[in-house]
C-alpha cells in the first residue's frame, strides 16, 4: 500500500475525530420540531439514512450532512423557519426549525442572585423572552426584570422612575404639585403586576411576573405649620370731602397741588396707627394605604380656574387644584424595612388676589410641600421636611422735602412694617397593614341627629345619646 495514501487517510481520521470531539452530543429522534439556540449548533442523529436538506431561511439557521444519518444545525437569528430533509427513495418531510434566544445563562443568573426564589420561569419566544412564576416581594420582582433586560442587552435605570411633577423645581423633578395638572393613578386588579406594559428599552421582554403576597404599607403624613405675622402703620392719611375719595400725602409734592390738600376747606388729615397680629395654624395628617411597588395618590380640596390667552387670542381657562395631597411609592425590603418615595403638599389660596398686570384678579395659592426618598424600619418616624421662615418688610412713603423738617417731618411720611415667621414640619410614618374582617369606625358613626326639641328650642345641632 502506498505509503503517502496511508498518511493522508490518517489525516483525515484525525480531522473527523478533533470535529466529533468539538460537536454537541448528537440528539437521536425525529423531532416535532428542530429547536437550536441562537449561536449554538445542535447534532441530530436520524433514524432513516438522508439524501438532500433544505431550510427555509437560511438567514435564521444553517445546516450541514455529517453523514447520511447525521444532520448539524447552527441558529444564526432568531426566528422560526422550516427544514426539508429528502431520503434516498425520494421521499421528503417538512419539520418546523424554530431558533430562540439561550435562556440558559440567564436561568442560571436567577438562581445565583435570587436564590430564595424557585419559581422563576424564563421562555424564549422568537426575539423575547416571557418572564413568569411567582415572586416573594417586589424587590426580587424589580430585581428579575432588571437582570433579564441586562442580558437582552438593554439600558438598566439606576433607581426606579421619578414621579411626573408639575409644579415643582425642574432639577428635582419629584413632585406632582397638587395645584397643577395631575392624572389620577390607574387602577389594577388580579395578582399584583410588577410591570404590564414594558417600556421601549424592553421590548424583547414580555413580563407575566406576581408577587405571591402582596405586601401592603399604609403611610401617616403628618404636616405642622403655624405662621405669626403682626402689621404695623404710622403716618397721616387725607380724606378729600367731595366724593368721599381718599388718599395721602404722596398723591402730589412740594407744589400748589400738595398745599391745596393740606389747607383747603373740605379736606382732613386723619393721623393713622394701627398694629395688626395674626396667626394660622395648619395640621394635616394624611393616610393612605397602597401595595409594595405601587403607586398611591389622594386629594382633599377644590379646584378653581384661571383666566389664561389662547394662540388665537381668546380666553381659556386653566384647571388649578390645591388641597392636601399625598403621593408616595413604598417598597418592602428584607427585614421590614421600607424605601419610600413620598411627596406630600398643602395648599390654600391667599385672601389677597394677584393682577399680573391685568385689570381683574387672578387667584394666588400659598404651598407647602416636600419631596424625598427615603429608607426606614416600618413604624418610625422620620422627619423629612422642616422650614423655619423669618421675613421682615419695612415701606416708608414720604413727602419731598417736607418729610426733611426736623421733628415736623415726621408728619409728612407714613411707615408700613409687616413681620412673618413660618415654621413648617413634615414628619412620615410608614407601616404593613393586613385587611380586616371588622368594619371600622366611620367619623359619621359618632354623629346623632338632634330631636326637633333640642334643635329648636336648645339649639343644639348634635343630638344626645340617651334621647336616642
Amino acid at each position: 500500500m502506498n505509503f503517502k495514501y496511508l498518511m493522508c487517510l490518517a489525516c483525515w481520521m484525525s480531522l473527523f475525530a478533533a470535529l466529533a470531539g468539538s460537536m454537541p452530543a448528537a440528539v437521536t429522534a425525529s423531532p416535532s420540531t428542530y429547536l437550536v439556540p441562537v449561536g449554538e449548533s445542535r447534532v441530530y442523529r436520524l433514524e432513516q439514512p438522508i439524501e438532500r436538506v433544505a431550510v427555509g431561511n437560511p438567514e435564521v439557521a444553517d445546516y450541514i450532512i455529517i453523514d447520511p444519518t447525521e444532520l448539524y444545525l447552527l441558529g444564526k437569528t432568531p426566528g422560526v423557519t422550516n427544514l426539508v430533509v429528502w431520503d434516498k427513495t425520494g421521499s421528503f418531510t417538512t419539520t418546523p426549525l424554530q431558533v430562540s434566544r439561550n435562556i440558559k445563562p440567564i436561568n442560571e443568573l436567577l438562581k445565583a442572585v435570587l436564590p430564595n426564589e424557585t419559581d422563576i420561569r424564563i421562555y424564549a419566544l422568537g426575539q423575547a423572552l416571557v418572564v413568569a412564576g411567582t415572586v416573594y416581594d417586589a424587590l426580587a420582582a424589580e430585581t428579575a426584570i432588571r437582570l433579564v433586560k441586562a442580558y437582552l442587552g438593554g439600558k438598566v435605570p439606576e433607581d426606579n422612575p421619578e414621579y411626573t411633577l408639575v409644579n415643582s423645581p425642574p432639577a428635582s423633578a419629584a413632585l406632582a404639585s397638587v395645584t397643577g395638572l395631575i392624572e389620577s393613578p390607574k387602577g389594577s386588579t388580579g395578582p399584583q403586576a410588577v410591570a404590564s406594559a414594558a417600556p421601549a428599552g424592553m421590548r424583547g421582554m414580555v413580563n407575566l411576573l406576581t408577587v405571591r403576597n402582596p405586601q401592603q404599607v399604609r403611610l401617616e403624613v403628618r404636616i405642622a405649620e403655624i405662621s405669626r405675622t403682626c402689621i404695623q402703620a404710622l403716618g397721616l392719611n387725607w380724606t378729600q370731602a367731595a366724593g368721599g375719595v381718599t388718599g395721602n400725602l404722596m398723591t402730589g409734592f412740594v407744589s400748589s397741588a400738595t398745599l391745596d390738600l393740606l389747607f383747603d376747606n373740605g379736606n382732613k388729615l386723619a393721623l393713622e396707627a394701627e398694629c395688626k397680629k395674626g396667626l394660622v395654624k395648619i395640621l394635616a395628617e394624611p393616610t393612605i394605604v397602597t401595595m409594595s411597588g405601587q403607586e398611591g395618590y389622594f386629594l382633599v380640596g377644590g379646584k378653581v380656574y384661571t383666566p389664561t390667552v389662547a394662540a388665537n387670542g381668546a380666553i381659556d381657562y386653566e384647571e388649578r387644584k390645591y388641597g392636601v395631597g399625598l403621593r408616595f411609592m413604598p417598597t418592602v425590603l428584607d427585614a421590614g424595612r421600607i424605601s419610600l418615595k413620598v411627596a406630600p403638599e398643602v395648599s390654600e389660596p391667599l385672601k389677597e388676589a394677584l393682577t399680573a398686570g391685568t385689570a381683574t384678579g387672578l387667584p394666588a395659592f400659598k404651598l407647602s410641600y416636600a419631596s424625598t426618598t427615603v429608607q426606614m424600619n416600618q413604624g418610625q418616624n422620620l422627619v423629612i421636611g422642616g422650614l423655619l421662615r423669618d421675613n421682615l418688610e419695612e415701606t416708608v412713603r414720604a413727602v419731598p422735602l417736607l418729610s426733611k423738617i426736623p421733628i415736623l417731618g415726621a408728619l409728612f411720611r407714613r411707615t408700613d412694617k409687616r413681620v412673618e415667621t413660618t415654621e413648617l414640619m413634615v414628619v412620615v410614618r410608614p407601616t404593613l397593614v393586613q385587611a380586616s374582617d371588622s368594619a371600622p369606625e366611620l367619623p359619621t358613626d359618632r354623629f346623632i341627629p338632634p330631636t326637633e326639641k333640642e334643635l329648636f328650642i336648645d339649639g343644639k345641632l348634635e343630638g344626645s345619646p340617651e334621647n336616642q
